[in-house]
């Protein structure tokens, strides 16, 4: 039986590791700046990929920099966390996309936000976001992965338990919020081929 997974841990943990941050992956670059660093997911800076060989490149970047990460604070590939969302005018948490969620069924609702700070929730548009678990290998960070890939979804973050590192994939790359500055210098390093030109 599938363990429960502890949804107020995880808005704990990301209270006390991101307290300036939301999560809205294209705006954690800004609010983690010194320690983001963004990877591109083909050769040259390619964004879409056209055939299974271009796929399985996306596919490694992507596990070759969740791996690093987990190795740095000794997660578990076993063990990670996977935030999805829908959008709604209303308080009313929306389903996701069919596929979002076919891949990630028990996902649970952890919080709704604005998704414009400046504006009202009663006028705005909520950004509800959904909270599951999963393993570095596993069929369903697989297909959520060429998902991405193909922009049929976006605002991913994949994370640790303890939400010390971010990994925001999406069309074309992944950012990474490392947990520390010498993390990120280390990956970028290791891994310059795949940096933007």
């Amino acid at each position: 039986m599938e363990e429960a997974l502890d949804v107020a841990a995880f808005d704990q943990a990301w209270t006390r590791h991101w307290p300036n941050s939301e999560p809205f992956g294209h705006r954690l670059r800004t609010s983690a700046s010194p320690t983001w660093v963004r990877f591109h997911s083909l050769p040259e800076s390619k964004r879409y990929a056209s055939d299974d060989i271009e796929y399985e490149e996306v596919l490694l970047r992507h596990r070759t920099l969740l791996r690093e990460l987990c190795a740095t604070t000794a997660t578990s590939t076993d063990d990670l966390r996977v935030i999805t969302l829908s959008g709604s005018e209303t308080p009313e948490p929306a389903e996701r996309d069919g596929r979002l969620a076919a891949a990630f069924p028990r996902a649970e609702h952890w919080k709704s936000l604005p998704y414009d700070n400046g504006v009202p929730v009663d006028d705005g548009w909520l950004v509800h976001l959904y909270l599951t678990s999963t393993a570095l290998d596993a069929d369903d960070l697989r297909a959520l992965l060429l998902l991405v890939a193909d922009d049929v979804t976006e605002g991913v973050i994949i994370a640790p338990p303890g939400v010390e590192w971010l990994y925001h994939p999406y069309d074309g790359g992944g950012d990474v919020i490392a947990p520390d500055v010498a993390t990120r210098l280390r990956l970028q390093k290791r891994h310059a081929a795949w940096l933007p030109s």
